[in-house]
């Protein structure tokens, strides 16, 4: 069973062609291999690797929170070399990089709720291992940032851009993602100013897709998890808050060309700006294009997941879309019903 579907990568392959010879006969380390985004990027490599001169990649996962049996989801290739372990390793391995995605991290807040140490380290001293390595390689490096990091914007600054300074605890359940990854991208501004180090920061607006898993506990995967197993769909507070949603064919078409193509390094938001969708409507959307006759209700957040979650969530995406031409192409509709499709078909297998 694959955790990505061929309608992806092919999608994906084909909107990406320059990038991907930008990346042909270099040497690329990635981290966080084994996670949503990094199968992803592996699965697209392996694919272009077929019939070009091959991307060859050093793939690094402790499997943190993957699948705990990802050995058998691995995706394979001569030109793939992975590596099981802390993602600092790949600053300590004698090769030369010509680029780093560091996508390694603990975004699922129920999950860095439970490890916040384990948060802070790879965002921040992971970090600065990477960048240390990016700089005596001068390899170009891609630093996945988050959305989170804006914090509760008031109405005035939605649709969210780039220079919004964010306003973020550093006390409470979320601080250690959220200022953790702030600190990640000032380690990121400190070596491209200091160092000339071509390092871009990427802020990621809930992008989704085939191959999130149950144990993800994001809202997706929740809705996902209670169809599969025909039980109510819960959503957690009201229900008002907002989202907007980036399927991960143009996620990944930006983060691969925010990597290769751009020249003066920057932090872009990545995402899709419309629709700007409560999670109320979410669930009923959901239940539309899946057929499903359940109920959905709203229930108290869990223990687990920490409930100060913003109000409003949505990109302005403007500077992406000047740069790279960045356009996303995927309704939401149709990302969902891609989506739910391949976790009907597969949530019983993991």
């Amino acid at each position: 069973m694959k955790l990505t579907t061929e309608q992806d990568i092919e999608e994906i392959l084909v909107s990406n062609i320059i990038s991907l010879k930008k990346l042909s006969g270099k040497n690329v380390l990635l981290t966080g291999a084994a996670g949503f985004l990094g199968r992803y990027f592996l699965e697209t490599f392996r694919k272009f690797n077929e019939t070009n001169p091959p991307i060859k990649i050093v793939a690094l996962d402790n499997h943190i929170t993957s699948l705990q049996n990802s050995e058998s989801f691995r995706i394979t290739d001569r030109n793939i070399e992975w590596i099981y372990g802390d993602a600092k390793i790949g600053a300590e391995l004698p090769n030369r990089f010509d680029y780093i995605i560091h996508s390694a991290g603990i975004a699922s807040p129920a999950h860095y709720r439970a490890k916040p140490l384990e948060t802070v380290y790879v965002a921040v001293d992971v970090t600065r291992l990477l960048l240390e390595k990016a700089r005596k390689d001068n390899a170009r490096m891609l630093f996945f940032s988050s959305s989170e990091i804006y914090g509760d914007p008031d109405s005035s600054n939605i649709p969210t851009n780039e220079d919004y300074r964010g306003n973020v605890t550093s006390r409470g359940p979320r601080a250690c993602y959220d200022e953790s990854k702030r600190l990640g991208e000032t380690l990121c501004y400190i070596y491209q100013t200091e160092f000339s180090t071509h390092v871009s920061v990427v802020r990621p607006f809930n992008v989704y897709g085939p191959g999130m898993l149950p144990t993800d506990f994001r809202v997706l995967p929740n809705f996902a998890n209670a169809i599969y197993n025909n039980e109510e769909i819960r959503v957690y507070g009201s229900g008002n808050q907002t989202r907007t949603f980036c399927y991960i064919t143009d996620a990944i078409s930006a983060f691969l060309q925010i990597l290769t193509l751009v020249t003066e390094p920057d932090v872009f938001n990545v995402g899709n700006p419309s629709p700007e969708i409560s999670m109320n409507d979410l669930a009923k959307i959901a239940k539309q294009v899946v057929g499903y006759k359940g109920s959905a209700v709203t229930t108290h957040y869990p223990a687990t997941y920490p409930a100060d979650e913003p109000n409003r969530r949505c990109p302005d995406i403007s500077k992406i879309t000047n740069v790279i031409g960045f356009k996303p192409k995927v309704e939401l509709e149709d990302g969902l019903k891609r989506f739910f499709n391949w976790t009907q078909n597969n949530y019983g297998k993991l």
